[in-house]
């Protein structure tokens, strides 16, 4: 009798490799990781909240300096004994959504990036990172130029006039608003270059689109801005119409690539 071969009793185990984009998750542990992820964002929410309830006078400081700069005796006024806790509450909200941002936008990477692929990855943070940059800077303009500029217009546009008394409600709700959304305002770059990358248009035909982008522009900006005075608007419009053109300008540089027709293929469609 021929001997058998001996075989291993033992059950073979495989490894299965983890996939490009990071190894494999339960539905349960994404549940968990994501509740975990919006506790800590909760937390620095509160954290952040906090601090601002702590110095919401100096926050109040701070939007003050821009009516102040030609206005130094410029101060709010409250109309109703609950108004200065409403405007507390606001400034620490506001404030505290600010400051916590970061923790939101790593809180939010953290969860999504180990599951995209390379390729995912290299277009996903730089786009991240504009974003910021855009927002801030949008931000900042907002504070050190069109703030100063249109609350001197418009503080000194009644003359003697009216005797005016802004409320501090009012005051607050102007400036966060500007402030907000021309920072937002400022994301069309970004928002050009993720068309571009993604192929929906390219950089020529938003080239031969300037004449509409103009008309566009100007009603972004009234929208934008809380106040009808054209000062205002075209504070507002003159910077998106650059960032327009730099948009452009990027989206030509990201988007896909045309690939080159070969010489058969275009001899098949010259004789059709």
């Amino acid at each position: 009798m021929s001997a058998e071969p001996e075989t291993d009793s033992q059950p073979q185990l495989t490894t299965v490799a983890p996939s490009s984009g990071g190894g494999e998750m339960t539905l349960l542990e994404h549940l968990k990781e994501l509740r975990n992820r919006v506790l800590v964002s909760a937390l620095a929410l509160v954290i952040t909240t906090v601090v601002c309830f702590a110095f919401w006078r100096t926050i109040i400081g701070w939007l003050l300096a821009p009516a102040r700069a030609d206005h130094p005796d410029f101060t709010l006024t409250v109309f109703s004994p609950t108004e200065t806790i409403g405007v507390f509450f606001k400034v620490g909200l506001y404030g505290g959504l600010l400051l916590a941002s970061p923790v939101f936008v790593y809180e939010l990477l953290a969860f999504v990036v180990p599951g995209l692929t390379q390729k995912e990855k290299k277009i996903l943070l730089p786009g991240v990172l504009g974003t910021v940059f855009f927002l801030l800077a949008g931000m900042a303009f907002a504070y050190w130029v069109i703030l100063p500029a249109s609350l001197g217009f418009l503080l000194d546009f009644g003359g003697d006039q009216f005797d005016e008394k802004i409320g501090a409600k009012q005051y607050l709700d102007f400036a966060t608003r500007i402030i907000f959304w021309v920072g937002v305002s400022f994301q069309l770059p970004m928002v050009l270059m993720l068309t571009a990358r993604l192929g929906l248009v390219r950089a020529r035909q938003m080239l031969a689109f300037w004449r509409y982008s103009i008309v566009i522009v100007f009603i972004v900006a009234a929208v934008v801005t809380p106040t009808p005075d054209p000062w205002t608007q075209s504070l507002v419009a003159g910077p998106l119409l650059f960032l327009y053109f730099l948009g452009i300008l990027l989206s030509w540089i990201v988007q896909p690539k045309k690939q080159a027709v070969p010489v058969e293929d275009e001899d098949e469609v010259a004789a059709t």
